[in-house]
């Protein structure tokens, strides 16, 4: 069929003038531009308009489901595909289209037109080679008859892609986590001094640095990146089959691959064979790939990846780097996070783009000149290897997570043209064997989302009431409410909004307990007359419809989420209450204490809290585990290390 004839509307977007800022001070609407053409689902774009430039021109709104076709851009941009994921507009280089829903599935569609990106393609015409609506309008598709059929083929396309997409969710988290406790310790020094307290912050001794112009701690060195490192190899390409004496089988990393590495895209480093002499330019773990020529006007060279011993499983033979890279090995490999996390920062900050020259018009990064000159501090070992074991759980987690999203990417791309031309049929059973998956793709309400609490210190008291009068409101009908699982919930709510409401937990036999709080909330819940305590039974008094109002005061910026967050603790026992809280508490104090952390580990640890552990099996406790991962209630270093109190043996 031809995809005007299952189609509501094909169009091509709009430009509002540029110079006219009513069209686009203080936008609203998203538009979209072909550069972000690619991805299966665009979510939100970087520019918006306003509704003025709706209303005064001819631009068009087009609907949640519409597929957007790139038709003009430079390289392999041109023939891209995406579904639009919300309402919004673009620009007049993209063929949007709108599928009349009772003839088409708007995903079966584009999964089939990113099989046909070629055939696309070849229809461009004129001097810059762009495609135009009229032919795309005029494109032949083939669709199964049924439309359950398709929904059928979507679904399990869709599942592999969703799966994919949460991974790379989780991984953007780990970063943030990773780049944040950087920050603190190298940035704002905020390391953990001897008595576990942040240094700077605590008063510890700082002194001011001529060369950075700056203070830092008392006994750290400022050097230049040169200092850190060991040895250089120079990229080689070598050919693409084997040839005389090229005969040592590599992959070979190039400047494309290193987002694919760092988790921003897909690794397609090519086969190649180079001279057996050259063998020992293989990467080794710990070694960093460092682009050194390519970028762009807005990209600068020095993108950097690190090698670790996840991603060189990815490959069944030695991988290089292109001659249009460097590889770089380090004196010690303790202080390889301290030298990603630092040059990174420095990416971002833009520095790299005074550092570059330029060879027939391709920029080159003039690595020897900045490595030697651009200073940094220098922490002593001790602190880095802190960061280091921390930091090296975090990317262990990454590239597992990027490799297994390679494998579901692999499964897609070799189902979906036998799911296009029909060699493969989906039955209602192959579509429930991928429930598992599909519900572990599901992505959730993530803490994250949470804004910070602005809770004055003299209220923090009464909001921590607050906060439990509104867990009792909303458990009170839940036979699982015991006073163990209101504490478990207590202690989560604080930890997950990461609400600092005096917090004061320590061990208990059945997890972490706040000893003050829960000797005194009973008579304070009937003290504001919101609940008696009676025969181990919470009952409602005459004031207890005023917590709500308190709470919308407190927590408004953390509502939505402890609502969701209730929602799922609502039908777990006091089991696994007592579970779920005690592995939170035991992987938080992993974090903050920047230990490696390991699912064999914290079971570890959950069993080495208390003899009271030993009732719980071992698949309880696994399926605990699994309810933090699934839900991503999974902590972030926040509050303090959870300690036996003085008095406690």
């Amino acid at each position: 069929m031809k995809l005007k004839s299952i189609s509501k509307q094909i169009s091509s977007g709009l430009t509002p003038s540029r110079s006219n800022p009513d069209y686009w001070v203080n936008g609203e609407i998203f538009w979209l531009k072909t550069e972000q053409l690619g991805e299966k689902y665009i979510y939100e774009t970087n520019e918006k308009i306003t509704s003025k430039a709706i209303n005064e021109t001819s631009i068009k709104l087009y609907p949640k489901g519409t597929l957007s076709i790139a038709m003009y851009g430079e390289g392999r941009t041109r023939g891209n595909v995406s579904i639009i994921h919300q309402e919004m507009t673009t620009n007049q280089a993209c063929c949007n289209i709108v599928l009349d829903p009772e003839k088409a599935c708007y995903e079966y569609v584009y999964y089939y037109l990113k099989t046909q990106y070629s055939n696309l393609r070849s229809l461009s015409s004129g001097v810059r080679k762009n495609l135009n609506s009229n032919d795309i309008k005029e494109f032949e598709i083939t669709l199964p008859n049924s439309l359950k059929d398709q929904q059928r083929v979507a679904a399990i396309l869709s599942t592999l892609d969703d799966k994919i997409a949460l991974n790379n969710q989780i991984n953007s988290e780990l970063e943030q986590v990773a780049k944040t406790l950087y920050d603190y310790w190298f940035v704002q020094f905020d390391f953990p001094d001897a008595n576990d307290k942040p240094y700077k912050s605590s008063g510890g001794k700082m002194q001011y640095n001529e060369v950075l112009k700056r203070e830092v701690p008392e006994g750290w060195k400022v050097g230049s990146f040169a200092d850190w490192i060991k040895e250089t190899k120079t990229g080689d390409w070598g050919k693409e089959i084997e040839n005389g004496n090229y005969t040592q089988r590599v992959f070979c990393v190039r400047g494309a691959d290193i987002n694919g590495i760092n988790g921003k895209g897909e690794v397609k480093a090519p086969e190649r064979f180079i001279l057996k002499n050259n063998a020992s330019k293989a990467l080794l773990p710990n070694d960093f790939v460092i682009e050194i020529s390519g970028g762009s006007p807005t990209q600068s060279t020095g993108r950097i990846a690190l090698v670790s011993n996840k991603v060189l499983e990815r490959f069944d033979a030695p991988v290089i780097c292109s001659n249009f890279c460097k590889a770089v090995t380090l004196k010690d490999e303790k202080y390889a996070f301290n030298f990603q996390q630092e040059w990174q920062r420095l990416y971002n900050a833009k520095i790299f783009f005074g550092f570059e020259g330029k060879t027939s018009g391709i920029k080159n990064f003039l690595f020897d000149s900045f490595v030697s000159s651009y200073q940094v501090t220098i922490p002593p070992k001790v602190i880095a290897e802190k960061f280091y074991n921390f930091a090296e759980s975090i990317e262990f987690k990454k590239q597992t997570n990027l490799l297994e999203n390679q494998q579901l990417a692999d499964l897609r791309d070799w189902l979906l043209p036998m799911l296009m031309n029909g060699q493969v049929k989906v039955s209602d059973s192959d579509l429930s064997d991928m429930v598992d998956l599909s519900m572990a793709a599901e992505p959730q309400m993530s803490y994250g989302q949470a804004e910070p609490l602005n809770i004055p210190a003299n209220k923090k008291a009464f909001a921590k009431q607050v906060l439990a009068g509104k867990i009792v409101s909303t458990f009170v009908s839940d036979p699982n409410f015991t006073d163990i699982k209101f504490q478990k919930v207590q202690f989560l709510a604080e930890h997950l909004i990461q609400a600092d409401l005096n917090l004061n937990y320590y061990y208990q036999a059945a997890g972490p307990y706040d000893n003050k709080f829960m000797h005194s909330i009973y008579d304070d819940f009937r003290k504001q007359r919101w609940f008696d305590y009676k025969n181990r039974q919470l009952i409602p008094l005459e004031k207890q419809e005023k917590i709500e109002g308190y709470f919308q005061g407190y927590f408004a910026s953390a509502k939505e989420y402890l609502d969701w967050l209730f929602d799922i603790l609502f039908p777990i026992t006091e089991a696994d209450a007592e579970i779920i809280a005690t592995l939170y508490a035991v992987w938080n104090n992993r974090i903050i204490e920047a230990h490696q952390t390991t699912d064999d580990e914290l079971i570890a640890d959950f069993y080495q809290w208390s003899d009271r552990k030993k009732q719980y099996s071992k698949s309880q406790v696994e399926n605990g585990l699994k309810f933090l991962i699934k839900n991503q209630i999974t902590p972030r270093g926040f509050g303090q290390v959870i300690k036996r109190a003085k008095n406690k043996r």
